[in-house]
């Protein structure tokens, strides 16, 4: 019975493991050269779009090129109490605007980009959640 019990406990874990494999395998994974400016664009990448839209009136081709600088913005917060802080990051950064072909404009852009984890006293994380991010615009700068 115990040599029954056996087969049988192995046979089972033999089977769902190779379930777990043939179900990682029909993911795909397209292994790319990425870089954290990727991953940066698109979480904001939504938003750029509608403030390029706001610019200029219509939807355009919005290709962001290059994060020129990027700063932690920090206050001392006048609703949080004394000892803490306000803070949140301010990005510029460059980006082709129109069609490739058609002589894009090259324009520039600040953004404000907020969470509530960024600046603060401890704790910073409530939660695990990524939600409550916000991206405002500061300057825009359209090519002449």
């Amino acid at each position: 019975m115990k040599k029954f019990l056996l087969v049988v406990s192995l046979t089972i874990i033999l089977m769902s493991g190779g379930l777990m494999v043939n179900a990682h395998q029909n993911e795909d994974r397209i292994d790319n050269t990425l870089t954290t400016e990727d991953v940066l664009m698109a979480l904001i990448k939504p938003k750029l779009d509608k403030i390029v839209k706001d610019q200029y009136g219509k939807e355009m081709i919005v290709n962001p090129m290059k994060v020129n600088n990027v700063a932690i913005i920090t206050k001392p917060g006048s609703t949080k109490g004394k000892d803490e802080f306000e803070g949140w990051y301010e990005l510029d950064m460059s980006m082709m605007v129109g069609e490739p072909d058609k002589n894009p404009s090259w324009d520039h852009i600040s953004l404000k980009v907020d969470a509530p984890n960024i600046g603060g006293t401890a704790p910073h994380v409530i939660s695990d959640k990524i939600e409550g991010i916000e991206v405002e615009l500061v300057k825009y700068y359209k090519e002449k």
